[in-house]
Parts: structure tokens; sequence; C-alpha cells
């Protein structure tokens, strides 16, 4: 079956691990900061405005979402990371369920590594990446809010991370497992081609 992002479902709403689904199939992760646009990006992809709920308050959800695509893969939304107004308890409640989700053996596809891309790394943001590549888990970065830049920031913007990926794997002297080209999009805007591109990846990888 091809994958149109057509037919979304959310399948489970998971606190811990006896709620993640257990049909076999591929997922797709998505993974970044609490404000950095994950559930804009979400109703984007699918193509539903009211899919994923947003915010003015990051960092409420402590829960993996599930969504059955095309009754073809699971696109899995995790707890945003680095809210500064999470309390200590919320931050462990994020650490928990994310470390389940990613302690257990599951068919990852690859993990959407999601930045803002006026803001680019951050030291979480960071973390993330070692955590992937030390388990040699593939990532693709896409970069969130471009329609806040204009083209020529926009650019700059890529290149300074595609820069900071290149001398990161050259001073680890280790294979990294991201995807080489970042993903730009603008989620918030109609037929945005960052989108598009992203979910041609998508489909591509699953």
């Amino acid at each position: 079956m091809s994958v149109q992002f057509n037919k979304v479902e959310l399948t489970a709403v998971a606190a811990q691990t006896e709620q993640f689904p257990q049909r076999s199939l591929p997922e797709v992760i998505m993974v970044g900061r609490s404000n950095v646009g994950k559930s804009t990006l979400l109703n984007a992809l699918c193509r539903n405005k009211n899919l994923a709920r947003t915010s003015q308050t990051p960092g409420k959800t402590q829960l993996v979402f599930f969504f059955t695509v095309d009754d073809s893969f699971y696109l899995v939304d995790l707890p945003g990371y680095g809210f500064a107004q999470a309390s200590r308890k919320q931050e462990e409640n994020f650490s928990r369920v994310t470390d389940q989700y990613f302690s257990q053996e599951r068919q990852r596809a690859a993990v959407l590594l999601l930045l803002d891309i006026r803001r680019g790394f951050g030291d979480l943001d960071l973390q993330m990446v070692d955590f992937l590549d030390y388990y040699h888990i593939p990532w693709q970065i896409v970069l969130t809010k471009a329609d806040k830049l204009s083209r020529s920031r926009q650019n700059d913007a890529r290149f300074k991370i595609i820069a900071e990926l290149k001398k990161r794997r050259e001073a680890l002297g280790q294979e990294s497992f991201h995807f080489d080209r970042p993903i730009m999009v603008s989620a918030n805007q109609a037929n945005d081609p960052g989108t598009d591109e992203l979910r041609r990846f998508i489909a591509s990888i699953v």
C-alpha cells in the first residue's frame, strides 16, 4: 500500500510500556523541544489541524501518542523535552516514558529530530543525537518554523547546521546515523513544499 497520509487514526495513548501497541509496523518517531512545533507539524503532515492538540503551554503532555497512517506505519509522538517551566517531576516523567519507549525492541524506521531553524542545536538536542548514534538509530533533522526567516537566512541556518554535524562527526571520529540533508518545513503555511518533502521522505523509509 502506498503512503499518502490519507487515513490517520489515533491508535494508542500510552503512559507506560504496557499501553504501547503490539502490532508489528514500522515506526517513525518525532522528538524535539517542547516549543519546537511538533504538534503543528504532525497536524500538517496528516492534513488534519485537530489531530494533535497544540497548546500555549508547551511541555504539558507526558504521554506517547501512536498514530496509524494508511494502515502502513506508526507515527509516534514522544513527549517534548526542555521546557523551562516544567517541574522536576514532569521532567522525570518525560524522561521515564521516553526511556521506556527506546528500551523496547521496536521496528524503528527513523527518528525525526525537530529543531527550530532560528535556534539550531541546544544541549538537550545534542544529548538526543548522542543517544541515537550510540544505539545506531537512523535520524533525520527537520527544521521547523522556516517561514519565520527569509530565504537567504533559511539557507544560512541550514548550512550552519550541516557544518555543525560534520564538525561533530569528525571530532568524535565515529559513524553518525543521520540522513545528510535537513528538511525545512513551514507547517503553518498551506501547501508547504517542505511538508510535502517530509511526506515523501517518510514514505521512502517505511
